[in-house]
């Protein structure tokens, strides 16, 4: 019942489960995550999700375990982005370490940066769509499937045709760059 109304947009129904769920969940997303503070950034990110797509709510049949699968899948992103941030932050040091970048290097890098950016302009604009779904906002392929109204095969296969084009892109200036490397 709750439930239903808040998919008709009801904003005390949201708060209802806001305070119900907030409570039962935050212990499940502190072992998920490790971190008291992780679990709250999660909690508000799986919030949002249910505002935003509360229209769906009305199909759920379980809403309780479809809330626990949005935090789980949720904390499996913020872990995956704490990686990737935790790897960078670890090679950014030790650029500095090494030394400021030569000109040449830093020309190299936006120019393949450049050409990065032009070949995802080049995608197709649904192929575009699913690849910065999957690499700027760390989308797993069941979600980006779930928010586009896909199937998991068609999400799959757009994202091999995006790498694959983006690496023949890629591919045209690389043999360049590896001269440029062994001529140093």
């Amino acid at each position: 019942m709750l439930f239903r109304r808040l998919a008709e947009g009801d904003e005390d129904a949201y708060r209802e489960i806001f305070h119900h769920y907030n409570k039962l969940l935050q212990p499940f997303a502190v072992k998920l995550t490790r971190s008291p503070l992780a679990a709250e950034e999660v909690l508000q990110e799986v919030f949002l999700k249910i505002w935003a797509h509360r229209h769906k709510l009305a199909e759920v049949d379980d809403p309780k375990a479809y809330i626990i699968r949005i935090v789980s899948n949720e904390s499996i992103n913020y872990m995956q982005a704490s990686v990737k941030y935790r790897h960078l932050s670890i090679e950014i040091p030790q650029t500095l370490v090494d030394g400021a970048p030569s000109p040449e290097q830093s020309f190299s890098y936006r120019e393949t940066e450049a050409r990065l950016q032009q070949a995802i302009e080049q995608l197709p604009m649904a192929c575009r769509q699913i690849y910065r779904m999957s690499r700027e906002q760390y989308k797993r392929i069941p979600e980006i499937a779930s928010e586009l109204n896909l199937s998991h095969s068609t999400v799959k296969n757009q994202l091999v045709k995006a790498l694959k084009s983006i690496r023949l892109h890629i591919g045209n200036i690389l043999p360049t760059l590896v001269l440029w490397i062994l001529s140093k």
